[in-house]
């Protein structure tokens, strides 16, 4: 691409936001939010690659393994889980909290 038709666009795209924005400031406004919201995720998302190569993490989209753990081994973790939250005031409220958000949504 050329360098004379990447700033025509470039200028003609600033010329249509400013028209939009002087005719719908609402609408220019949603836009902007909603570009904004989008380069955070990709941003996010990079990063989230970024570690999980450098430490070597699996993704959480990979998935899940099979597991030969049985019920009652399971239970028992759940149940050490449990003793655990239970035994920090702080950390059980926010478990409480993602819950209750959980739940609305």
């Amino acid at each position: 691409m050329k360098w004379s038709v990447f700033l025509l666009g470039g200028l003609a795209g600033a010329a249509a936001a400013a028209y939009v924005a002087k005719k719908r400031p609402g609408m220019f406004a949603w836009a902007t939010s909603a570009a904004g919201h989008a380069v955070t995720g990709v941003s996010r998302r990079a990063m989230g690659a970024m570690v999980n190569r450098r430490f070597g993490m699996e993704t959480m989209h990979s998935a899940p393994k099979r597991s030969s753990v049985s019920a009652k081994e399971s239970g028992a973790a759940w149940g050490q889980i449990e003793m655990l939250l239970n035994s920090d005031p702080g950390v059980k409220q926010q478990v409480d909290e993602i819950k209750a958000e959980a739940k609305t949504h």
